[in-house]
């Protein structure tokens, strides 16, 4: 059961830290420099992998053969991770095959992981690129919202909401199926030119999450040629494999970033942003920290409805580049946060030149004591109903 409630801050702390990423420390991970760090602490083991969820070949409508894509993604752009996501409707079945046998001869677990999925697209109902499965399907074939998540829904498979800007009525106005909860993780709040920065699709990320869904944004490039933006998803897991990525893109372990190399860590105690905090209690401290070559503005606190629930700002000058931050909120009912960062492009590297990148984390999820009940079995043998009843006193609907 979802309850949701209005919060009230308690109280936040806000530290710089007197230390930057020094040249040279790898992208994929917090290096020996930093060790003492609040950000590196926090890490408690885990590394930050910088890739792109979205791409095309010439096998529907971009450039370059799929072995032409990864070897610029691994050597060009500096990607530790690359999935082609060809549309459904152009390819054939040998194409798919090729794009699974180069993954195989590209992916160097520790160093570069190439990765294959789909982009189902409809002309009315929306993109949505689908990956970890051995076969695809097309809005030929699944013709409906409604085909399409059943499909999904067979083969365990992982989903994601594609610039939802661009179709009216996206995905059924994000009307929630409880049946793809464990499927549907992410949600493009940036892709291609479109970043955080000018919310053209972030905008209906609050909306998605108030409507049920619990989804990680993602930031990717949707490039139809050898080249790249500024932005990226980032994936924080143990370590570079295929098997590792796709289990922290299930736990919703991302973070959608303008920035290519900033490294953000949002938690509750050992909770990763993505995750379910169960019998919270009253009081909740979040544990914040961000690193980047370039300053921070503000760290924004967000809750339902894209409100912001808490800030702390950076003043011009500052040497904000490493900064952690500790708020403590009060909670009423079950809720959700996620942290929004804004920095200063102090080096230029955004297409859209508006003078800031945002980043955009996977919420945490809060379930408050007495919302979790835990039935006692009664008979399951054959020929037996088991039926609940769920009574709502309450003069407010509750989603359970």
């Amino acid at each position: 059961m979802r309850v949701f409630a209005r919060r009230t801050l308690i109280a936040s702390t806000a530290v710089f830290l007197a230390m930057v990423l020094l040249p040279g420390t790898p992208a994929g991970a917090v290096g020996a420099e930093t060790a003492t760090s609040t950000g590196a602490t926090l890490a408690e083991g885990m590394n930050f992998y910088y890739g792109n969820l979205h791409s095309h070949t010439l096998y529907s409508d971009g450039s370059g053969f799929p072995a032409e894509a990864y070897t610029w993604a691994r050597d060009t752009a500096g990607f530790d991770f690359y999935v082609v996501t060809d549309h459904a409707e152009q390819i054939t079945q040998a194409e798919w095959e090729d794009t699974g046998v180069q993954t195989g001869i590209y992916t160097v677990e520790g160093e570069f992981i190439a990765m294959r999925g789909f982009e189902w697209s409809h002309s009315t109902l929306g993109h949505m690129n689908v990956f970890d499965t051995d076969d695809y399907t097309d809005s030929y074939d699944a013709s409906t919202l409604e085909s399409f998540y059943a499909w999904v829904d067979a083969r365990d498979a992982l989903a994601q909401f594609n610039h939802p800007a661009r179709i009216e009525g996206f995905f059924n106005d994000f009307a929630y199926d409880a049946a793809l909860d464990d499927n549907i993780c992410l949600y493009e709040t940036g892709n291609g030119p479109s970043g955080n920065v000018d919310v053209v699709h972030y905008e209906r990320y609050p909306l998605a999450l108030d409507r049920g869904w619990r989804l990680a944004p993602a930031n990717n490039q949707d490039n139809h040629s050898l080249s790249a933006y500024s932005h990226r998803t980032v994936i924080i897991s143990p370590e570079l494999s295929e098997e590792a990525l796709y289990e922290a893109l299930r736990a919703r372990r991302v973070y959608s970033s303008d920035d290519p190399d900033m490294q953000v860590v949002f938690k509750q105690g050992k909770h990763w942003m993505g995750e379910t905090v169960e019998n919270c209690g009253e009081s909740v401290r979040f544990d914040i920290a961000v690193e980047d070559d370039e300053n921070i503005a503000s760290l924004q606190l967000m809750t339902e409805g894209g409100l912001e629930a808490a800030r702390v700002d950076f003043d011009v000058g500052d040497d904000s580049r490493v900064v952690s931050w500790s708020p403590t909120v009060s909670v009423e009912g079950n809720t959700y946060y996620y942290l929004r960062v804004v920095e200063r492009d102090e080096n230029g590297d955004d297409d859209l030149l508006l003078g800031e990148q945002v980043a955009v984390t996977a919420p945490i999820w809060l379930e408050v004591e007495g919302t979790n009940w835990y039935l006692a079995e009664g008979c399951s043998e054959g020929g037996f109903e088991t039926w609940v009843l769920v009574q709502n006193p309450n003069e407010t609907p509750a989603q359970v």
